[in-house]
């Protein structure tokens, strides 16, 4: 091909300054900085995350690091398993979607750790150091994404996120381009994520997250160690490129826009917890209600017609027994839900009184997921929802954008509520007034010494 991708980032990550970035890049880096921090914290309430708490305990000993919504310090490669399980496993935490991959998941909580540690030694890592290098992380985990072609058959957000945290730490570290390749190497030999957790929907999906955020760490770790890494990570005759995505891939995106255009730019709200791929048919319900002027009681049945990605991932039929997993994945049942109590909250899909309710399972079987195949495995729109009303009149609803995505934003009021929101979410809930000082944090970043001063914040403020 002529083009290896581990080189091309290893030198982009290396050469990259602060001074490149413009205003609005910096803007959405700290929008999503913040919103993935509220989710963080919502996600303490997350399953199984005492269970998870007990065993990685027994894994590794220290206490140097914080864990959103906990007053307990842990390990760094403790914390960062459990603050990055944390982000993903409400599936509320913010998508690239033409990548398919949740980037700041993996990518915010091998930093958050590895930032502790550089601070308790001295060497705290500021504010314009910080968005820098998560901004590159997010670029080499959406660009891995974007370059990828075909069918989802490992679970990406885990794949390609592990390497937009190690360019985020190797940046931090400011390692030469040789040992950012390396360490881009060691990642590829601990890359994990499958997708048969996301069909059976069990909690160990967001899990998954977790381990390569860790094995970000161990990379950069044994790279400061001298330890080699393969060179020819991606591309290489076993790469990732052919191992992970089938050897289905075009890197043209990275030799024409890495550098011109940050995909942090790019990337898309959820404003609900559930699958974003559930939130098309949402979407068209929301236009039922506000554009059409309908009553919900009046919907005979809705056919939703989606790309083949949409089709394999949310289409799941709704079962008797839902789990919570299962119902943020299953699309008739998110839509119904809406439908039936004009809201989608994580309790939606944590309390027997929504995840059982026959209403909600009578409206769920009205709603038929159909697939297009006339549209590419890679795509997530257009998205056509077709509403028969019990006076067999028919409404069309088109969707090229779903709400959340930067064609459709969330406003300043919506997205500061949603972070409200997962804050009073906590196990150890934020002061409400005392809120602000988080996000006035966050959105003058660059002007702080010591990123760390933001768990302190935190901590300092919740309710013993």
């Amino acid at each position: 091909m002529g083009y290896e991708v581990a080189e091309i980032f290893s030198k982009y990550i290396e050469k990259f300054k602060y001074e490149d970035l413009d205003k609005n890049t910096l803007f959405n880096s700290k929008k999503f900085l913040l919103d993935t921090i509220g989710v963080a914290i919502a996600g303490s309430t997350g399953a199984k995350l005492d269970n998870l708490k007990n065993v990685v305990k027994n894994w590794s000993y220290g206490s140097e690091c914080s864990v959103f919504g906990s007053k307990e310090l842990f390990s760094r490669d403790a914390a960062t398993l459990l603050n990055a399980y944390q982000i993903h496993c409400l599936e509320y935490d913010c998508i690239h979607e033409g990548a398919i991959v949740h980037p700041m998941a993996a990518i915010l909580s091998s930093m958050l750790s590895y930032c502790q540690i550089k601070s308790k030694d001295q060497n705290p890592i500021n504010g314009k150091e910080f968005l820098m290098s998560m901004i590159l992380g997010v670029d080499i985990a959406a660009y891995l994404g974007v370059c990828s072609k075909g069918e989802l058959r490992f679970f990406r957000p885990a794949t390609a996120s592990g390497f937009g945290s190690v360019a985020a730490l190797s940046k931090i570290e400011k390692f030469t381009s040789l040992q950012i390749n390396n360490a881009l190497g060691i990642m590829y030999s601990q890359t994990s994520g499958n997708m048969q957790s996301h069909v059976e929907g069990v909690p160990i999906l967001g899990l998954q997250v977790g381990f390569n955020a860790k094995s970000a760490l161990a990379s950069v770790d044994l790279t400061i160690a001298g330890f080699p890494g393969p060179r020819r990570v991606f591309n290489g005759e076993h790469g990732y490129f052919k191992l992970i995505e089938n050897n289905q891939f075009d890197i043209f995106e990275i030799k024409e826009n890495l550098g011109k255009k940050w995909m942090i730019n790019e990337l898309a709200h959820k404003p609900y917890p559930s699958g974003r791929l559930t939130h098309g048919l949402v979407h068209a319900i929301r236009e039922l209600k506000t554009k059409y002027k309908i009553d919900m009681d009046d919907i005979s049945s809705i056919d939703c017609l989606v790309p083949p990605g949409v089709f394999k991932l949310v289409s799941r039929p709704i079962v008797d027994n839902l789990t919570t997993n299962y119902a943020k994945l299953c699309a008739s049942f998110v839509g119904a839900s809406y439908i039936n109590h004009n809201h989608l909250n994580i309790e939606t899909f944590t309390e027997d009184n929504y995840l059982k309710n026959e209403r909600t399972h009578h409206i769920a079987k009205k709603i038929i997921i159909k697939k297009n195949d006339k549209l590419n495995e890679k795509v997530l729109t257009p998205q056509l929802f077709v509403i028969e009303l019990k006076n067999h009149k028919k409404i069309k609803i088109i969707l090229n954008d779903v709400f959340g995505h930067p064609n459709v934003p969330l406003s300043e009021k919506e997205y500061i509520e949603k972070f409200k929101y997962c804050c009073s979410y906590s196990t150890t809930p934020i002061e409400k007034n005392k809120i602000q000082e988080i996000i006035d944090f966050i959105f003058d970043l660059e002007k702080k010494n010591d990123i760390v001063n933001l768990f302190e914040i935190i901590q300092q403020k919740t309710k013993a």
